[in-house]
């Protein structure tokens, strides 16, 4: 099966709506806590990416989404976008071979990206740095998980339309 040409202004696109879900979590996201848990949509954005258009785009939203979370969140430099580039390489592998692009699909995704992501942290940066409960961690990141898995259709809607737009060029 050859690969359709790489669409630019599609892949523009889809920058600008992670830059805007960048900020918003940023700002209005922020602020808001749900039961204690934070709203986190930039893991969902990679596997919206690579569901829905493949291993090409996933990687470049990952590597997006992967330097906003290095800009705006403490961390290890740079294990972000390698975390986010690799995920989105096998989730869009995934979805030519097992998984449809379907909302069902994405949301799975990002539950299972947001875990790994959340254990990565942990033992990255928590237990050698603050010595962080793991029983208190993992509540937060199933918390965070699940609350993400909620409002994922503010993420995938709109790339969907995106995706849609160009895939007949």
């Amino acid at each position: 099966m050859q690969r359709e040409q790489l669409s630019i202004p599609k892949i523009v696109l889809y920058i600008l709506f992670a830059l805007l879900i960048y900020v918003l979590q940023t700002s209005l996201f922020g602020t808001w806590s749900i039961r204690g848990y934070h709203l986190d949509l930039l893991p969902a954005l990679v596997a919206a990416a690579a569901l829905l258009d493949g291993p090409v785009e996933g990687v470049i939203i990952g590597i997006t989404v992967g330097l906003f979370y290095d800009l705006g969140f403490i961390g290890i430099d740079g294990l972000y976008p390698l975390f986010f580039l690799i995920f989105g390489f096998i989730a869009g592998e995934m979805s030519r071979l097992t998984l449809s692009g379907s909302y069902v699909s994405m949301v799975l995704m990002t539950a299972f990206e947001m875990i790994v992501l959340g254990l990565l942290r942990y033992f990255a940066y928590l237990l050698p740095q603050a010595g962080a409960s793991f029983g208190l961690v993992l509540r937060q990141i199933i918390g965070g998980t699940l609350l993400a898995c909620l409002f994922c259709f503010i993420v995938y809607w709109p790339m969907q339309k995106i995706s849609r737009k160009f895939a007949n060029r």
